[in-house]
C-alpha cells in the first residue's frame, strides 16, 4: 500500500505548477454504502476505463475513466484495489 500512496503523491506532486492544483487534484472518501470514493481529476491522455466487478455484497469495484479523469467506488475492503487501478491508469 505505501508504494501505491508514494507513486500517486509522485504523480500529485509532478502535476503542481501554482495552477493546476486550484482545479484539479486526488479525492479519496468513504461512501454511505459502506465503501470508497477516489476521483482523479487533471490528467492528460490517459486510456478511458470502464470495470464493474461485483464480487459479493461488500467486495465490488465499479470504475469509469476518461482521458482526464478517473473515478471508481468500491466496497469497503477495495481500497486498495481501486488505488492500484488508479496508479496502473495514471503510468
Amino acid at each position: 500500500m505505501k508504494d501505491l500512496i508514494d507513486q500517486l503523491q509522485r504523480w500529485y506532486t509532478s502535476q503542481c505548477d501554482d495552477v493546476w492544483e486550484h482545479s484539479f487534484g486526488v479525492e479519496i472518501a468513504n461512501i454511505d454504502n459502506p465503501g470508497w470514493k477516489v476521483k482523479i481529476t487533471g490528467a492528460s491522455a490517459k486510456q478511458p476505463l470502464d470495470i464493474r466487478s461485483e464480487r459479493t455484497d461488500d467486495d465490488w469495484v465499479r470504475v469509469s475513466a476518461t482521458e482526464v479523469q478517473f473515478m471508481a467506488y468500491g466496497g469497503p475492503s477495495n481500497l486498495q484495489e481501486i488505488l492500484t487501478l488508479a496508479v496502473d491508469w495514471l503510468s
